[in-house]
């Protein structure tokens, strides 16, 4: 007597729909966002705490949990997309710009913030809004500019694609710091002339690295 043959559902898994593929794009992102934080600052302080072994130990953990949980996002949501075009605007200017960070979230400016007074030389620059960043870019001409792609004005694109079109601004190097690990976004922006692409969470020295490089 024949076996009756398997369902062809037990060997195929049912296709994504679009909505639960921007519904994981979208989660994605909110998630890496936060991370991003936890792992910048609980690296900070493990660059701070130096000798002690105790205290050192206890970010570690910290660290090791927020890479498990940025593997699990990874794995089960793959790599987030959403393009999504109000705050204020303009942190106080300084007299010189090393460093502008075009970026809407204070936690993610912060951080970066922290990062960079381990490079006290460079003068860093804040901007909240597209339309700010290109602004400041074109009066203060920064060594190197940072950005965001999800800003409360326009998508990070648009700002790259201006920051390239006036003579200011044009040769300027932009570092593109994104949740969004979407390969084909990181293609774009990259082909669309941004120098580099970090996805959030980044680690320091990497990032470090980069502005190094790019400043120098």
């Amino acid at each position: 007597m024949n076996e009756p043959s398997p369902s062809p559902a037990s060997d195929v898994s049912e296709p994504v729909s679009p909505g639960e593929r921007a519904f994981r794009a979208d989660l994605n992102q909110k998630l890496r966002a936060p991370l991003n934080a936890i792992i910048g600052f609980a690296e900070l302080l493990s660059m701070r705490f130096g000798g002690s072994a105790t205290k050192d130990a206890d970010v570690q953990h910290i660290l090791k949990a927020a890479r498990d949980l940025l593997g699990i996002i990874t794995r089960e949501l793959g790599d987030g997309s959403t393009e999504r075009f109000p705050t204020p605007s303009v942190a106080a200017a300084a007299a010189t710009c090393d460093v502008l960070y075009i970026e809407d979230d204070p936690v993610n400016f912060t951080l970066v913030e922290r990062i960079l007074e381990f490079r006290p030389a460079l003068k860093l620059m804040h901007a909240r809004t597209g339309e700010d960043g290109v602004e400041l870019a074109q009066a203060y001409q920064p060594k190197l500019i940072l950005l965001d792609l999800n800003l409360p004005d326009m998508h990070g694109s648009e700002v790259l694609r201006q920051l390239q079109h006036q003579p200011e601004t044009a040769k300027v190097p932009v570092v593109v710091l994104s949740a969004d690990a979407t390969p084909s976004q990181i293609e774009r922006l990259l082909t669309a002339g941004a120098r580099n692409y970090l996805t959030k969470p980044f680690d320091i020295d990497p990032f470090l690295a980069v502005v190094d490089e790019m400043v120098a």
